[in-house]
């Protein structure tokens, strides 16, 4: 029998499992518990957060477990700059018995490069919850990469909806990426691009193979901002494809991608479903066959 893999990816905004055969996904979960909330002004992982986030995760290590997935676990910005993070670490282990890998910024940069660069010249940019990682590379050799903690959540945290706000706060962070160099193709991952595509489709059930690869015109990302700002809270649950879990946050970094584009001269770019999960299979499967 082949060896199966689980791998837990603690996000942010959300939690993910992906079950692989070792060579391609087979299976993928996500939850969203918003471990980020309330971060970016506590500098803390807040209780009811954690406790939403472990939950995910210990249904997700039962679910690998009816696979008989080996099952690793790593974990971005929120668990990486958090004061607590041990606690929450700590609690993960506890209840699971497994330790969780805390990858550093630049790792998580490479991770998401790895999973969708697919060796092309191309510019990787990943909008997660609480971090923004922009990664550039040509036949696999990454040149460029930076993460820079502004993300889905920090946004809303800090920003609210207010377009001011988040023109400032945005505009203050990208500059922070400094000189980026002209790739010949961008590709986007995470959720934020995932669910333009789903609205902009207008996707009753979400089709994994509709979105990957898919071609999103910045026109079309500012159409989806506009319809989704202009929509209040309570009417949001109407707009078919906006997942419950991104209907608060989505606006923020709908507007953060926008800007990214215009920051990297690109009036169009790739969303793709493979990013930080295979990445980390990728990077890690030889060690885990020995």
């Amino acid at each position: 029998m082949n060896k199966k893999f689980a791998i837990i990816d603690i996000g942010s905004n959300s939690i993910r499992l992906m079950i692989s055969d070792g060579d391609k996904s087979l299976k993928k979960y996500v939850n969203t518990t918003k471990l980020a909330e309330k971060l970016a002004k506590t500098g803390k992982l807040q209780e009811n957060a954690m406790e939403r986030s472990l939950t995910a995760i210990c249904d997700f290590v039962e679910i690998a477990k009816d696979f008989g997935s080996e099952v690793h676990i790593f974990a971005t910005e929120a668990v990486r700059s958090a004061k607590n993070s041990k606690e929450f670490t700590d609690k993960i282990k506890h209840y699971t018995g497994l330790s969780t890998d805390i990858v550093c910024g630049e790792m998580e940069a490479k991770l998401g490069f790895i999973g969708a660069s697919h060796g092309q010249n191309v510019c990787v940019v990943d909008i997660g919850g609480a971090s923004t990682e922009i990664v550039c590379g040509d036949k696999g050799e990454i040149i460029y990469a930076k993460s820079v903690p502004i993300g889905a959540v920090r946004l809303l945290d800090n920003c609210g909806e207010d377009e001011v706000l988040l023109a400032n706060y945005v505009a203050d962070n990208l500059v922070l990426y400094g000189n980026v160099p002209r790739m010949d193709k961008l590709v986007a991952i995470g959720g934020t691009a995932s669910t333009i595509v789903s609205v902009l489709q207008k996707m009753k059930v979400y089709d994994t193979e509709k979105v990957h690869n898919f071609m999103l015109y910045k026109r079309d990302v500012e159409k989806v901002y506009q319809l989704i700002k202009n929509t209040i809270k309570s009417k949001r649950c109407e707009i078919i494809g906006l997942a419950e879990g991104r209907r608060d946050i989505i606006v923020g970094a709908t507007f953060e991608l926008l800007k990214i584009m215009e920051m990297l001269g690109f009036d169009y770019l790739y969303v793709s479903e493979q990013d930080n999960l295979e990445g980390y299979l990728l990077l890690n499967k030889e060690k885990w066959y020995q």
